[in-house]
């Protein structure tokens, strides 16, 4: 007997912008007419895939189109953000106008805290992580991640947490299978610098690996571990 085949990738649980477009009643579509963006643009903010703006600055400024456009206040902000309500009550209409840049700032604070996880851990390793000061920069590699475990939604936030380090971000795909048991960089011939200070701010092994040129780096996600929930 035939049995249905299940998806490859798992699908993945509503964000918090999305599910504040949704309280507010508004479509993709909607959202895109108010605020000047193209849909795909407002599937990448609610999908976390940061990486797929131009710059990092593109990204901070989607988020405020986008916090305009559903018109949310401070406290629902707050609240989305998981920041303390003590002390914070609803606003009216008038004064919305007034903390809208608030709101534009705490919504982008949002997108990075659900789109880089750790981030306090990923800037105390910044430092340590730099074996050599004659690298080439972060901005000036080229990094792939590929999908090693089946959780589309997983690689997509690390490779945002990537994108947000100032790496640049040339792809993100499918590994060739989805069982690999951990999470590792991997680099050319010559990148070992490179490839071992990426992977320790990821907390990961690194190790070479053909095909890949000496400003090319490759990251292969495996599974989300207990440190990294």
């Amino acid at each position: 007997m035939l049995e249905l085949a299940h998806p490859l990738d798992a699908v993945p649980e509503p964000s918090p912008l999305a599910e504040a477009r949704e309280h507010h009643g508004l479509s993709v579509n909607q959202v895109a007419y108010r605020s000047g963006l193209r849909e795909e643009e407002i599937e990448w903010l609610e999908e976390g895939r940061i990486y797929r703006f131009p710059s990092q600055n593109k990204a901070i400024l989607a988020a405020i189109l986008y916090a305009s456009a559903i018109g949310i206040d401070r406290y629902e902000a707050r609240r989305l953000a998981g920041l303390p309500l003590v002390g914070i009550s609803r606003v009216n209409a008038k004064a919305r106008l007034i903390v809208v840049g608030a709101v534009a700032a705490l919504l982008s604070a949002l997108a990075v805290m659900m789109l880089v996880p750790n981030i306090r851990l990923t800037q105390t390793r910044t430092v340590e992580a730099i074996p050599n000061a004659n690298l080439l920069p972060p901005w000036k590699l080229k990094v792939t991640v590929e999908n090693g475990n089946g959780d589309i939604s997983w690689t997509r936030q690390l490779a945002s947490r990537i994108g947000a380090m100032g790496y640049t971000i040339s792809k993100v795909g499918r590994a060739d299978r989805f069982d690999y048991p951990a999470s590792a960089v991997y680099y050319g011939p010559g990148g070992s610098g490179v490839g071992t200070r990426l992977a320790r701010q990821l907390s990961v092994d690194a190790q070479q690996a053909p095909g890949l040129l000496k400003d090319e780096l490759l990251v292969v996600v495996g599974p989300k571990t207990v440190a990294q929930q």
